[in-house]
């Protein structure tokens, strides 16, 4: 199974994010649920991140389902 399937769907991923996403299935498969605003709402987070820390958690709140709107 090709895990960066979901990834894909929306668009082109900041790098960060896309590789943190990468490294947690759950988090794809999350990610691959979303809807297209959802999705928007995550990257646009994600180039707000200042730290490995902080992009850690957002990936966290994605893989367990959490909402990021």
């Amino acid at each position: 199974m090709d895990y960066t399937d979901g990834l894909q769907q929306g668009g082109v991923l900041p790098l960060g994010l896309a590789f943190g996403m990468a490294m947690d299935e759950q988090a794809v498969e999350h990610y691959g649920q979303m809807t297209e605003y959802e999705k928007e709402k995550v990257i646009a987070k994600s180039k707000g991140v200042k730290s490995k820390e902080e992009m850690q958690q957002l990936i966290q709140k994605i893989s367990d389902g959490d909402s990021i709107v």
